[in-house]
């Protein structure tokens, strides 16, 4: 594993941020899992976890309420005109309705460390690793394979409050953090600043990233997963809002 992404997961344990840059392209699909083609399942997209919002010149990230709500609209718009809809009906409520509730926190940080198991293909149960340890040899160190994996029981029973009776979950959480033209400039500066001292740039890249999981909501187990640590396309505006949805479901599972 690259230094660069051991510190980068390791601070991110240490914060506790929502969604780790893991390399991209991490991806699973439970071992013979396919829709059933008799009859279009139902997929309750519940409402994602995620963060919109400017990255300024001090490199702080500040939400914005409004690009979150658009984003919200543009996300459900996006996924009803992917192909997705020739296997699966999604179920949206309305996220941005006063009465929606959002999952629990609790739920999103065991959810973080599924995520990681996954991405790592490692044993359930297996993250955090302690933080005093060393990233790269504990990983090293587990057991690498083909898991399956379930969401544990009070998080199934948050899920299914949340799914509308449909028999898949979609859960998504998203980080996205748009530099303003001070923090371009600042970025750019540091960066010229990085490469005549060490002779390369390593100012981070403002932050896109995030995963998407799929759940049988009757036994919480996961059939489906995608995560990207560089996702592309922008969930504020409708005309690219199409070029993230394609991204968050690659490899989605086609039916028999």
């Amino acid at each position: 594993m690259k230094s660069w992404l051991r510190v980068g997961l390791l601070a991110a344990l240490v914060v506790s941020v929502p969604v780790l840059p893991l390399e991209a392209g991490a991806k699973y699909t439970a071992q013979g899992f396919v829709f059933d083609t008799e009859q279009k399942p139902q997929v309750a997209v519940v409402r994602p976890d995620m963060f919109m919002g400017m990255l300024d010149s001090a490199n702080r990230q500040i939400v914005d309420p409004e690009w979150l709500a658009q984003a919200h609209v543009n996300l459900q718009e996006a996924l009803k005109r992917h192909p997705a809809t020739k296997t699966v009906q999604w179920r949206f409520d309305d996220w941005n309705d006063p009465a929606s509730k959002p999952l629990s926190q609790g739920f999103w940080k065991t959810f973080l460390n599924l995520n990681l198991d996954i991405a790592f293909k490692v044993p359930q149960g297996s993250f955090p690793i302690p933080l005093d340890a060393n990233l790269g040899r504990a990983t090293k160190n587990l057991p690498k394979g083909q898991f399956e994996y379930r969401l544990p029981p009070s998080e199934l029973e948050e899920v299914r409050g949340a799914s509308l009776g449909a028999r898949y979950a979609l859960l998504i959480k998203m980080h996205d953090a748009y530099t303003t033209d001070g923090a371009k400039l600042g970025r750019l500066l540091g960066g010229m600043a990085n490469v005549m001292s060490d002779g390369t740039n390593t100012m981070p890249p403002p932050p896109h990233f995030g995963f998407s999981m799929l759940v049988d909501t009757e036994d919480g187990k996961v059939v489906w997963y995608y995560n990207d640590g560089a996702f592309g396309g922008d969930l504020r505006k409708p005309a690219s809002a199409d070029k993230r949805v394609g991204q968050m479901l690659t490899g989605w599972p086609t039916p028999r």
